[in-house]
């Protein structure tokens, strides 16, 4: 076979990996409002369109490479799915005007128990959020460690003066919100058979109550899992997408039945093409990263932050001014701000 012959038959492979990526596009693209009891292996895939994308943005360059018109196919795989491109690039570049209007910092963090790599974080990641101006502070797995007790850990956060703490309960992983506003009213939920849950408070904002709703979903369970094999890894994977389907209906019922304006934030475990996301969301609230998020917005560093898996979401009472989030090594979750206008 010459080189020629060999040279073709290479692009005749990749053309058919073009096409498969094509078909694989619009087989997912129906995930985001898929409940995984109608189709699990749709959430299974979903978990992909990180790698997918990039997959796709590679066949792009390769056929523009060689000058063929097969560049086509991967754009429009882009294009069927560019509700997920735009939740996990962000593309606002412009700058933000002042205003005299109340703005406020919200910061979600999944602190990893404050001993991330078995290290003491605690005092760094508190002069993060003082650096940050932070004025409400959601954290997920908010537990003592074998070096600060919870009381010692509160401590470290004692420039916001109200706080609502869940921690140390047995069956069930910590959760806090620290406030710079009052805080008038608390409550956490938790999830059958599992530690994961969710927690609200209730924030005096001026004259007016506003709610923060801080979610920890379902954990997903792969990196526990490899030491039992792929198949465990895989069952495992389902039963935990399941989980999370029931408890993001759970939240939404929630933000229903809430009268006041929301924050909704904290570690969903899911990414945007998922169905626990769009569930979340609904039609009514906003997402702080798709309004002003710039470049790659992912979140969970063990996956090169190609997921985006902890949000800020808001309803219509609030603008987003500004997003980001920091690859700080304080725990395996980046940190995400957003300042918040409120708008009532």
């Amino acid at each position: 076979m010459g080189v020629k012959a060999i040279k073709l038959y290479f692009r005749g492979v990749v053309l058919l990996i073009t096409i498969a990526s094509l078909i694989l596009s619009i087989s997912i693209n129906p995930a985001y409002k898929t409940d995984p009891e109608t189709s699990l292996w749709l959430q299974y895939a979903s978990t992909l369109a990180p790698f997918i994308l990039i997959f796709q943005i590679s066949l792009i360059i390769y056929w523009l490479f060689h000058h063929k018109i097969w560049f086509l196919i991967p754009l429009v795989a882009i294009v069927i799915n560019h509700k997920y491109l735009t939740s996990i690039v962000g593309f606002n570049f412009g700058k933000t005007p002042e205003n005299k209007a109340l703005n406020i910092t919200v910061c979600s963090y999944n602190v990893n128990f404050f001993n991330y790599l078995n290290d003491i974080k605690a005092p760094e990641i508190a002069r993060l959020i003082v650096k940050n101006n932070v004025d409400i502070l959601a954290m997920q797995e908010f537990d003592a460690n074998s070096y600060y007790n919870v009381n010692e850990i509160t401590g470290e956060f004692d420039f916001m003066k109200y706080n609502a703490i869940y921690a140390n309960e047995k069956n069930s992983i910590g959760m806090a919100i620290f406030s710079k506003y009052p805080i008038i009213r608390s409550s956490k939920i938790n999830f059958n058979n599992t530690g994961n849950c969710f927690m609200w408070a209730d924030v005096l904002i001026g004259q007016d109550t506003v709610r923060i709703i801080n979610n920890h979903l379902q954990t997903t369970g792969y990196y526990s899992s490899y030491s039992r094999g792929l198949a465990y890894v895989y069952k495992k994977a389902g039963e935990n997408f399941l989980a999370r389907a029931i408890q993001a209906k759970i939240i939404r019922s929630f933000i229903d039945f809430t009268t006041y304006p929301v924050i909704v934030c904290g570690d969903f475990n899911d990414t945007p093409q998922g169905y626990v996301y769009s569930k979340i969301k609904g039609n009514d609230l906003k997402d702080s990263f798709i309004e002003k998020g710039r470049g790659l917005g992912g979140t969970y560093r063990r996956t090169f932050s190609l997921m985006r898996i902890d949000m800020i979401l808001f309803s219509n009472h609030f603008k987003a001014r500004s997003y980001k989030s920091i690859n700080s090594p304080l725990s395996d979750h980046k940190p995400i701000f957003s300042e918040l206008e409120y708008q009532n």
